[in-house]
């Protein structure tokens, strides 16, 4: 399959296509959203509901009939994706808990990849109608609120004294004591700390500057690949690198300035 960059013709329609299938998602689960959630496992630390189903097959249906990439979605997985060559990434529902319990914090999440540099991004939070898009390089990222544009861009802030870091505890990550208390040492420097329970709406928070770093281990490629492209499209630090904890797995650390992640020596 021919690679991609950031300067190939087709990205901007496939920018578009990914905008289209968000929005029809995002409608499915507002609609959705007014009645009885239907659940379909809640094991361990998860859960999984028919709304997360609707909203996937909706986003499938629409890529496969308008571009010729593979998929690798969070509840259908890997459908072909490549060693070489873009291929798209979907969470039909990012914040499944939240949309379950009634919380107005979830995101339809929607990237196109090649190996682990993202190429655009799409989320789509249905619950206010917002829709943050974006091709993965500075200056190329619009944040719309009620029809009005706005170019992305991260927060000014480079301390973290300052700075309010997004996290939360994702499904596959170390709950051992040890890990714990790492991951306190990697955030108690930070002036404030927020868990929204959706990390795509988090990653989105640091591309419009709604917060100033984000950090989460052991999540899913599905649950950032959207936001990183945003934040890079807001001219933000990004590291995404893989986890031990299984193909897709990624650690994550996203910031308005390298400085609040790596100080200068």
């Amino acid at each position: 399959m021919t690679s991609l960059d950031l300067s190939d013709p087709n990205l901007p329609a496939a920018l578009d296509l990914a905008v289209a299938a968000a929005r029809e998602a995002g409608d499915i689960l507002r609609r959705l959203g007014g009645q009885p959630v239907q659940v379909l496992s809640a094991e361990g630390r998860d859960i999984k509901t028919q709304a997360d189903r609707d909203a996937e097959a909706a986003i499938l249906a629409r890529l496969r009939d308008a571009s010729p990439w593979p998929i690798l979605a969070e509840e259908s997985g890997d459908q072909g994706v490549p060693d070489v060559g873009p291929f798209w990434v979907v969470d039909p529902l990012d914040g499944t808990l939240n949309f379950a319990r009634g919380i107005p914090l979830a995101t339809v999440a929607i990237a196109l990849m090649e190996a682990d540099r993202p190429l655009l991004g799409v989320i789509y939070d249905f619950c206010r109608d917002e829709l943050f898009r974006g091709l993965a390089q500075p200056g190329a990222g619009l944040w719309e609120i009620a029809g009005v544009q706005h170019p992305l861009s991260v927060s000014a802030v480079s301390d973290p004294r300052q700075a309010i870091l997004a996290t939360g505890f994702p499904t596959n990550r170390d709950y051992s004591e040890p890990a714990l208390r790492e991951m306190i040492g990697q955030i108690q420097r930070f002036k404030k700390v927020r868990m929204l329970g959706s990390a795509a709406w988090m990653l989105a928070a640091v591309a419009c500057g709604r917060v100033d770093a984000y950090a989460e281990d052991d999540l899913y490629l599905w649950d950032v690949a959207a936001g990183v492209a945003l934040v890079q499209a807001a001219g933000g630090y990004v590291e995404l690198n893989p986890s031990p904890r299984g193909r897709w797995a990624r650690r994550v650390r996203v910031a308005s300035r390298k400085s609040l992640w790596r100080p200068p020596a």
